[in-house]
């Protein structure tokens, strides 16, 4: 089996889905400050293009692939451009999803349940079989799949769709770590609890008390988990985890799983 412990990422190649906002944003960020060829995707080309160009001017290796993932011409169109640039995939991060706010069992529409599904789970399922089937013909390679706390538990604050995806999104993540284990590629995933994004600014711009008594109630540190914490934690399974770190969750939380 291949070693993929490594002191640096400089070099690799690495496919960050969903980078253009929120999570894949910082993450994009902070793989290719780290040295490593970033290939990463969204829906939204106008900042794609602008991530792209600055990255670019501060000398990073980088490239914006438009594409929807939940079409799959439009996952052909990203594992391309790894190969027919880089001629290879090391690392991929699959984040790319939606949200929804909470909606009784009963009163949430089949079309909805449909777009969440094929959003958080299917595309994500159909990322990785094109991600693996790269990574076996290497001989190694690392798959880290963006879940959320709410994959371990229920939540009165997502619709059954986006809590159901992302049991989902752990579950595909145990069994490709169990059928690849002697593949050499290792699969792990990451479940951020409330996490500081763009759309959290009016809340932040209130201040750390307001911060709190939105908080308080999930999460025993009553502050939000910054994107920089869980790009860490990405850059961590990416370089340097040991090979039998797979099949694993970890969460980003400050306690919140466990808290009664």
């Amino acid at each position: 089996m291949s070693d993929l412990k490594r002191s640096s990422v400089e070099g690799m190649t690495m496919l960050v889905t969903g980078g253009t906002s929120g999570i894949g944003k910082v993450v994009t960020s902070t793989l290719s400050t780290q040295g490593a060829s970033v290939v990463f995707t969204g829906r939204n080309e106008t900042a794609g293009n602008a991530i792209l160009t600055d990255l670019r001017n501060d000398g990073h290796d980088c490239q914006f692939v438009p594409a929807d993932l939940r079409e799959e011409d439009g996952i052909t169109k990203v594992i391309d451009t790894c190969l027919s640039t880089y001629g290879r995939l090391d690392v991929a991060f699959n984040n790319a999803g939606i949200f929804d706010s909470s909606v009784l069992f009963h009163e949430y529409k089949d079309e909805d349940w449909e777009l969440m599904i094929a959003s958080n789970l299917t595309s994500i399922f159909r990322c990785m079989k094109a991600e693996l089937e790269v990574m076996v013909e290497q001989g190694q390679g690392v798959i880290i799949n963006n879940a959320s706390v709410v994959g371990h538990r229920a939540t009165e604050r997502a619709t059954p769709g986006y809590v159901a995806s992302k049991h989902g999104v752990i579950g595909l993540t145990r069994q490709a770590a169990l059928q690849y284990a002697n593949e050499g590629i290792r699969v792990n995933s990451i479940s951020p609890g409330p996490t500081f994004t763009e759309t959290h600014q009016p809340l932040a711009d209130q201040g750390p008390d307001a911060i709190a008594d939105h908080l308080g109630a999930l999460n025993p540190r009553s502050q939000f988990v910054s994107p920089e914490e869980i790009a860490d934690v990405v850059l961590f399974l990416a370089r340097s985890a040991p090979n039998m770190l797979t099949g694993q969750d970890i969460a980003i939380d400050g306690g919140q799983l466990y808290k009664l």
